[in-house]
């Protein structure tokens, strides 16, 4: 085949499971290969791939790296391209999903054989140095998304292909934004995740969330901060330290791992100087002792999960429901069906089996690192695409008529079933 062939998976018009399926040069790539968390059920996959020969992994998150595993009880298996943090992240993320899976008694297409085979199998590569998968030519570029995310430029008999995974075009405390550097795109497949949808300044979510620190301690309340566990909780320490935030901060839950991974890549992140100061802040919570201690005073914890589906959270706020005076803050965006937004919807949320109704002061804040609209519309300008595929979004249909109305480029949803595309 003298052409690229592009087939979306599954990742169409929603938010999860991405997998899309490359082919050229007689290659069969896999451009991420994710599942799809679905409260109180069974997660989703993609469809199964046969006789891949690669995957390019853009991050670890579970959504683009969970179903990776399921890959590895075939014959072929495939040698997964990936920034070097992103196998560290990855192999805590992948075991921890296995970790659920148990306790919830969901069935995934793999265990941990098939995981530690798919972990033995990462090949790391490098921002902005090409390498190649037979005659295919790949580099990878800063996503701003989270330390070691990445966007991979595809080059194959003078046409390219770009692929975004997910991105974020503004700067973070933690992250640089993405690399615009780019060559000439053919086609763009983009993530769309916040198409139609505008995130608050950050400047002013970093106030509240000092102001809501403040006046929990101020209260002799504990103020827990639920965040995920990659990048997320240390954006959170590094904007309390930046509005002047002096005290410690705890940090518990698999969130200890990913900073302990964070810190061996200090290459990975925006400011390493910075992040390493913030660091003599924070204390990890290293076991039962400390926890039981930690609700007794005021303090600031900041753990997981981000959602309240599970991890020491759930101890805090059992602990701390009928205070007043402390809180509890969520920093990112509930899924509907998930304990966190319960939480915001009723005041209510399900701990170890058992209903409680939560008296804590309950807040909101969204520290989102992915591109909203107008960063998404930003990047299009910016890379200048022939044509726009938009995926990983539950508008992505829409927001492609209006990329297809605004900048009169060819721009399209895929549709579902593995439609083929030819570059």
């Amino acid at each position: 085949m003298s052409k690229i062939s592009v087939s979306v998976l599954s990742g169409h018009n929603e938010v999860g499971r991405t997998a899309v399926l490359l082919e050229a040069g007689g290659k069969r790539i896999l451009l991420d290969y994710g599942m799809k968390l679905v409260p109180k059920s069974q997660p989703m996959f993609p469809p199964m791939v046969e006789d891949v020969d690669a995957v390019l992994l853009s991050h670890a998150h579970l959504d683009h790296s969970g179903g990776i595993p399921a890959l590895f009880k075939s014959r072929k298996r495939p040698k997964i391209y990936a920034i070097d943090i992103t196998r560290e992240y990855a192999d805590i993320l992948l075991a921890d999903a296995i970790k659920v899976a148990r306790i919830r008694e969901h069935e995934l297409p793999y265990g941990m054989r098939e995981t530690r085979q798919a972990i033995q199998n990462f090949r790391h590569i490098e921002f902005g140095v090409p390498f190649r998968i037979g005659e295919v030519e790949v580099t990878a570029y800063n996503a701003g998304h989270i330390p070691g995310s990445a966007m991979f430029y595809i080059r194959y008999n003078g046409k390219s292909v770009l692929y975004t995974g997910d991105l974020n075009v503004m700067e973070t405390r933690l992250m640089p934004a993405a690399d615009l550097s780019i060559p000439k795109v053919d086609l763009l497949i983009m993530e769309s995740t916040y198409a139609f949808k505008e995130h608050p300044k950050r400047e002013g979510q970093e106030m509240l969330l000092k102001e809501v620190v403040t006046e929990t301690l101020k209260a002799n309340g504990v103020a827990v901060i639920a965040g995920f566990a990659i990048g997320r909780l240390l954006e959170i320490a590094m904007a309390l330290k930046a509005r002047g935030y002096r005290g410690q901060m705890f940090l518990d839950g698999m969130a200890r791992r990913g900073a302990e991974i964070t810190d061996a890549y200090p290459d990975r992140v925006r400011d390493p100087d910075i992040l390493r100061y913030v660091e003599r802040f924070i204390k990890p919570v290293d076991g039962w002792r400390l926890r039981k201690k930690l609700v007794k005073r005021p303090t600031v914890i900041l753990t997981t999960s981000g959602m309240l589906e599970g991890g020491p959270v759930h101890y805090y706020i059992k602990q701390l429901k009928d205070d007043p005076n402390s809180s509890i803050t969520l920093t990112g965006f509930q899924i509907e069906g998930t304990e966190g937004r319960r939480l915001l919807e009723e005041g209510r949320m399900t701990i170890d089996g058992e209903e409680y109704e939560i008296q804590m002061k309950v807040n909101q804040l969204n520290f989102s690192a992915h591109a909203s609209d107008s960063g998404l519309r930003y990047f299009v300008r910016q890379v200048e695409p022939e044509a726009v595929m938009t995926v990983h979004g539950e508008l992505s249909e829409k927001f492609a008529k209006e990329l297809m109305e605004q900048f009169g480029i060819s721009a399209f949803a895929p549709n579902e079933g593995g439609e083929e595309i030819l570059v």
